[in-house]
């Protein structure tokens, strides 16, 4: 990483004026659609259900995208923060090494192992690189609290979204556009998936304990949980995860979001993707947005661990 001097013999490091300056936007324009979310849940009583529904759908769907687009500069920011950390690790490393070789130096000098000369001679560039060495390490943290301090409350930017009104079912007979369902009583994700409540298994795709179900179609199986563990789950067309009594897969796990995950068939392939849950899906032990699922792999919701089997 390359740094320059300034007065003073002081470090810096460059940093991405860009991608901070983008950041800071998105987190004010979403900290002013949070605030205008929770003014128009205190007001909903003060306007009629339509427009209340009509209101709040288009400011949730600002505020998802906007916090879609935060989350993708932080995971920016990350990687920059991740070389800055090895960085800081390799120069505190240095640091130490320097000054436990100026210790030795003064000691093997108290014990008359080096003339005076010979021994501030040595001191003095323990001394210079232990300077320059504690400068540039200054510079690199400067950097990294400037990038932290844009997600100190991480938690609250990965929590869920505020939720929109349902909205009708695009199958529907009546013409013309989409329009908020004032009837809509279960605010679902997956409404535009025309679903009430968890899926009508057919004899051949519904969960089965042990065995395998009939015919030669995708699936996962419960490899870890707190209950049920040799569960299998047929993976035909769409597969969705999350607490909610909506979805297929329903998820008995705090740290699992309402509406966490989904599974699609995509010609040959089964697509994993995250709804931007609050706590992320995981692929073999690593975080994924969207993941091609291969035989073997392991998805991680929460507690609850499934094998994907083809």
């Amino acid at each position: 990483m390359a740094e320059k001097a300034t007065a003073g013999n002081v470090y810096e490091f460059p940093v991405n004026q860009t991608l901070l300056a983008e950041a800071s936007k998105l987190r004010e324009e979403r900290n002013i659609l949070k605030q205008r979310l929770e003014k128009i849940e205190g007001s909903r009583n003060s306007v009629s259900p339509t427009v209340y529904n009509k209101v709040k759908q288009d400011y949730c769907v600002r505020f998802k995208q906007v916090t879609d687009q935060l989350v993708a500069k932080k995971q920016d920011i990350d990687r920059e923060l991740s070389t800055l950390y090895q960085t800081r690790d390799k120069l505190q490393n240095n640091l130490k090494n320097h000054k436990e070789m100026l210790e030795e130096t003064e000691f093997r000098f108290h014990l008359g192992e080096f003339a005076e000369s010979e021994f501030q001679q040595q001191a003095r560039t323990h001394q210079e690189k232990i300077t320059k060495f504690e400068s540039i390490l200054n510079g690199v943290l400067s950097n990294i609290q400037r990038y932290e301090k844009l997600f100190e409350n991480e938690e609250e930017l990965f929590a869920e979204a505020p939720e929109a009104p349902g909205i009708r079912d695009s199958s529907a007979t009546v013409e013309g556009p989409l329009t908020i369902d004032e009837e809509e009583s279960e605010e679902d994700y997956f409404v535009h998936e025309a679903r009430q409540g968890p899926p009508e298994w057919t004899e051949t795709t519904k969960p089965q304990l042990g065995g395998h179900p009939a015919g030669n179609v995708p699936r996962l199986v419960l490899a870890a949980g707190p209950e049920d563990v040799g569960m299998i789950f047929p993976i035909e067309g769409i597969l969705t995860f999350g607490r909610s009594q909506s979805n297929q897969v329903v998820v008995m796990d705090a740290k699992a979001s309402r509406q966490h995950a989904e599974i699609r068939v995509q010609g040959t392939e089964c697509v994993l993707t995250d709804l931007n849950s609050s706590n992320g899906t995981c692929v073999n032990g690593e975080r994924v947005k969207e993941h091609v699922l291969t035989t073997g792999d392991q998805i991680q919701i929460g507690d609850f661990i499934y094998r994907f089997e083809s």
